[in-house]
Parts: C-alpha cells; structure tokens; sequence
C-alpha cells in the first residue's frame, strides 16, 4: 500500500469515520433499539408488527436495519484488511497481520451470514444441521468460536499493533461472544413478548462489537499520531455508573412485567440423545399426567412439526383436565402448524388460565387435527425427564422413562405468585442465577458503549484536528 493510499485510509477513519460513527450510532440506537423498546413498554402506542417495525426487525434478512448492519459489517471488514496491509507494510510482524487478517475472514464471514442467509441456505448450512440435532445453532459452531477466541488472546496480548487498540478490540470481541450466546439460550429463556428483548440484546451485542473492532482498526491505521479516538477518558466513570442504574431499574421492570417463569418442564439435554417425535394422524392424541405447581399455568411450550412442505397445515390442540374426571374440562390452547415446519418450540396460551389447587393430579392431552394421510409430530423424551406423571399414546400406557416434552409457564404480569415462582427458580437451580447475571452484563455493554463511543467521535472534535 503507498503512503498516498495510507494517507487516505487514515483521513477516512478521522473525520468522516466520526461521521460514519454518529450516524451508525444515532440510527441503531435511535431508530431500532429505542422504538422497540417502546413498542414492549407500550403495544397499543406502537404495535411490534405494524409496518415500520417489521422494516426495522434486524433478524429478518433484507430490511433497512439488517441492510444497515451488513454494510457496517462490509465497511469495518475492508477496514480491517486495510489494516493488515498496513500493518505488513511497516512490518509490524506476522502476529499483528494475522490477527488482523483472522479479524478480517471472520468479518467477512458473519458479513455473508447476514446478507444471503449463510446458516440456513449456504454451504455449511449450521442451522439445518443443528436443526436435525435438536440443538441451538451457536452451540453447533462452539469449537470454532473457541478456537477464536483463543487466537484472538494471543494476538490482544501479543499487541494488535497499537496500545489504545486494544481495548476496543477487547470489548468488541465479548460483544460477539455474548450476542452468540444470547442467540443459543433464547428458545429456552425469552418468552412471548420477551423474546423481542432477547433479539434486541443480540443484534446490538454484535453491532456494537462490529462498531468496537472497527474503531480498534482505525487506532492502529493512525500509526503514530495522536489518537482521535478516546474510548475510556476521564469521563468514563461516570457514564458507566449511570448506564449500570439505568439497566438496575429498566431491567427490573422488564423482569417485573415481561418474564414468565417456567413452572413445570420435562426437557430432554442439549444433546437430544433422549428426545424422539411421536407421529400423531388426524383425531390421534398424548396424555401427559402432571401435578399442578403452586402458580397458575397460563402457557404450554411444545416441540411440534409438519416437514412436508407439500402436505396441508394442521392445528394442534391441548386440554388440561383432572385425572379423576376426564370429561371435565379446565383450560384449553390451540396453535395452527404450518406445513414445512419442521421441529420448533411453540407456546400455547391457556383460556381461561389453569387455577386450580395445588398438587391436583392433571392430564395434559395434546390432539392433532390434520387431514387424513398426513400426520404432525410432537416432541417427546426418554430418561424420565418429569417423573411425577405418566405419558399415554392414543390411548396405550408409554415406556416408564417416556414423558411428553414440555414446559408450562406462568403469567407475565407482576404478582405475588410470579415473584414466589421466581425466588424458587433462583433457589433450585443456579443456571438461572448465571442467566441473570449474563443478561444484566448484557444490558450494561449495550447501554455504556453507545455513550462512550458518542463520546469519543465527538471528543477529537473539542480537543484536537485530526486532520
């Protein structure tokens, strides 16, 4: 690279890199994450699937705000080429080019990902293989991003190529990480309206870290010039403390009215050694015996298909009636499966919601209503997963271990059995204690680093011409 095209990589990243900053930064924060924040506290105010949202829904490929994350990811990936050729230019040593340029596959790579839906339909195809697993995609792609990880410790410790680099870098990098992470426990944890937190925690986690690795590429391209870009200066402290007592308070509220703790659950591992399907024809159904928890049931999560792509829809419905009288109905759900679904978690809402006394011995009866020669799959899981109940198919008593899979959860507004519900999670299981702990770690990254890298776009303009 000439040090006429070097001069120019390094003007790019002063004063129109802040530009491009500001700009990312005032529409993610500004025009995605802010408006459906607003639409969760408020639905009647800003409906979450009104048109401007569903424009605005960073997972869906091709809208304005997955275009605009793949070009900061295509932007901040020629960035980073542009700096291991710097880097190899003022033979800054094979570790700093390697790094950058693992840096730059890496971008590149989750670039593709987001513009031609590369987990589902590309080569590799991560989510139908993880799919066919049972298992969360990022949990499939775990050895990879390990090994990652690793080789970018090295490289941080070894030097990136400039010492204020690597803090960003840093920081950029345990956004992805998180965000990964975020995406492999959302089917387990965020629930009905709550899953638009967790989509909002994950597609800022990684535009953040992109924003982060993106400005740590634009120190090193500044050599030895003083650099524009201050990410943690004299004003950090307090910025951080205030987004720490906003993610306290914000968060608590959305524990508060949007969390559903899950009351009773039969779920086979990770692995899905245990899990199997049970093909259901038309008027065919399971009987799951439970006992009813302390809380009111108002949900049901099943795993369900219909993979022919070719054959009709059908509808899954439950009933929730006592042992000792069949007939007397209690609460009911349905849920219409489309065809071509292939194995997912579905929820079924409860009308009226389960109230009924606790430890009452309660059958659980899933029908499937599809035409005749078809049939739909429901999950179920060896290993004796709930052994408080039995599982029947179409009338004939299942192996002992056999259980249907699911998981009935509570209500989401605030009450007196919610909170009792969830103080005996917290009490009986530790995951949840450590999900707590990742989601308020979570909310403080998105919260603190929006502020702090406003602040430094904005800092060289006060106190020095970069140019």
């Amino acid at each position: 690279m000439s040090v006429i095209a070097e001069s120019w990589v390094w003007r790019i990243t002063g004063r129109a890199g802040r530009l491009l900053l500001l700009g990312a930064l005032a529409f993610w924060w500004g025009a995605y994450v802010l408006p459906h924040l607003v639409s969760l506290a408020f639905p009647t105010l800003l409906p979450p699937w009104n048109t401007t949202l569903g424009r605005l829904n960073a997972s869906n490929e091709g809208t304005i705000a997955n275009s605009v994350s793949a070009a900061t990811l295509a932007g901040v990936t020629l960035l980073v080429v542009a700096t291991a050729v710097i880097n190899h230019r003022r033979s800054a040593g094979w570790m700093a080019v390697g790094g950058w340029a693992a840096i730059a596959l890496t971008t590149a790579a989750v670039t593709f990902e987001e513009l031609a839906e590369f987990k589902k339909y590309g080569p590799v195809a991560v989510v139908g293989h993880a799919e066919r697993l049972g298992l969360p995609w990022p949990v499939l792609v775990s050895p990879l991003v390990v090994a990652f990880v690793l080789v970018m410790w090295v490289f941080i410790r070894q030097g990136p190529g400039a010492r204020e680099a690597r803090a960003p870098l840093t920081l950029g990098i345990t956004c992805w990480v998180f965000a990964l992470l975020h995406e492999a426990i959302d089917p387990w944890v965020f629930y009905g309206r709550a899953r638009a937190v967790g989509l909002v925690l994950e597609e800022t986690l990684e535009f953040s870290g992109t924003l982060l690795i993106g400005l740590s590429a634009a120190l090193v391209v500044q050599g030895g010039r003083p650099p524009p870009y201050r990410l943690f200066g004299d004003q950090s402290r307090t910025s951080i403390v205030g987004s720490v007592a906003a993610v306290v308070l914000l968060g608590g509220l959305a524990v508060a009215f949007l969390f559903r703790p899950p009351l009773v659950e039969a779920l086979a591992p990770y692995t899905r050694a245990e899990a199997f399907g049970v093909s259901l024809q038309r008027h065919e159904a399971l009987v799951q015996e439970l006992r009813m928890p302390a809380t009111p049931l108002h949900s049901v999560r099943l795993r369900l298909a219909n993979c022919d792509p070719g054959g009709p829809s059908g509808t899954v419905a439950v009933r929730f009636t006592t042992l000792d009288a069949p007939d007397r109905l209690l609460s009911r759900g349905s849920i219409q499966v489309p065809a071509g679904d292939c194995p997912r978690w579905r929820d079924i809402e409860l009308l009226p919601p389960l109230t009924v006394a606790e430890g009452t011995k309660l059958a659980l009866q899933v029908a499937a209503d599809i035409e005749s020669g078809s049939e739909l799959r429901i999950g179920a899981t060896k290993g004796d997963r709930y052994p408080d109940g039995r599982l029947w198919i179409n009338g004939t008593l299942a192996w002992p271990d056999q259980n249907l899979e699911f998981v009935a959860y509570g209500a989401p507004e605030p009450t007196r059995a919610k909170l009792a519900a969830m103080v005996d999670l917290a009490a009986t299981d530790w995951r949840w204690l450590l999900l707590a702990a990742d989601v308020f770690i979570a909310l403080t990254l998105i919260t603190v680093i929006p502020v702090r890298l406003a602040d430094a776009a904005l800092s060289p303009g006060r106190r020095m011409n970069v140019t």
